[in-house]
């Protein structure tokens, strides 16, 4: 009887151990964070299967690509994990050539942007983006036209940049510094415009003081700027470009440069009657 007894007790013991090294090892398989791809290297366009596992199941966690030396706290093409799952596969979509990295974020309300698992990757090229990349690039440049003065006098080596700016009642008696590469080119009022010859290769545009004319002093004095307008072209010889300049008023003013479709830019020439500054 007692022989009986010491077994039993023996195999109860077992049996709570075994049980207790089943759940341990659950856990520990449960708390291993990781995200695969399908595959190290695609091309652009193609789907991106990642797999992901040791998730907490938190409906605020998530997954992103970035480019493979972007920061931590960068979202890039991100997607929310569904609730209560601790694995499964998101699909993404190949984009620029280039190498990224997929990151997980789990426990984000708590941890923030703590990076629980990341995996790399590589994104090739393709005819499919060759082709967008032309097609893209064909709504921001054309080339030269000889039958127009301006357009037809810039040296081989160059491309001609259009700057605009229409009318904004908020900002319409603040001018504005346009300068490229260091070197003040105008001072542009509203519903002006200017163009600027540039040699091929990268071109860099900013505005500087931003100014109003003070009536009771009769002189000009700089307005509290908030901020600057930037835009770096990359200009070919032989091509021409719009680039239109914001000037706006939040509290205080500021300057927004940007890239506009050259069809557009033209437009807004013609049909808002922009004056040429020479």
């Amino acid at each position: 009887m007692q022989t009986h007894t010491k077994k039993s007790a023996g195999l109860v013991a077992f049996l709570v151990m075994l049980a207790l090294t089943v759940v341990w090892s659950g856990r520990a398989v449960a708390q291993e964070a990781k995200v695969t791809t399908d595959k190290e290297t695609y091309r652009f366009g193609e789907p991106i299967t990642v797999s992901f596992s040791g998730a907490a199941g938190l409906e605020r966690d998530w997954i992103c690509i970035v480019p493979a030396n972007a920061p931590d706290d960068e979202g890039g093409d991100y997607q929310h994990l569904p609730k209560d799952a601790s694995q499964g596969a998101l699909t993404f979509t190949a984009g620029e050539p280039g190498k990224y990295q997929v990151r997980a974020y789990y426990h984000y309300d708590a941890k923030g942007y703590v990076v629980a698992a990341r995996s790399a990757f590589t994104v090739e090229s393709s005819p499919e983006f060759e082709k967008a990349r032309a097609d893209e690039a064909t709504k921001f440049e054309r080339p030269v036209n000889p039958a127009n003065a301006l357009e037809a006098s810039i040296g081989k080596d160059q491309g001609l940049v259009y700057i605009l700016r229409q009318s904004a009642a908020a900002s319409n008696r603040v001018e504005a510094e346009i300068v490229m590469e260091g070197k003040v080119l105008a001072v542009m009022p509203h519903s002006t415009y200017i163009a600027v010859p540039a040699a091929a290769g990268e071109v860099r545009f900013s505005t500087g003081a931003l100014t109003t004319y003070n009536n009771q002093q009769n002189r000009k004095e700089e307005v509290w700027t908030l901020q600057s307008g930037e835009a770096t072209l990359k200009v070919k010889a032989g091509y021409v470009y719009y680039l239109q300049l914001f000037v706006s008023y939040r509290g205080g003013y500021g300057a927004q440069m940007e890239l506009a479709p050259h069809r557009e830019g033209a437009d807004i020439i013609s049909q808002d009657g922009l004056t040429i500054l020479k």
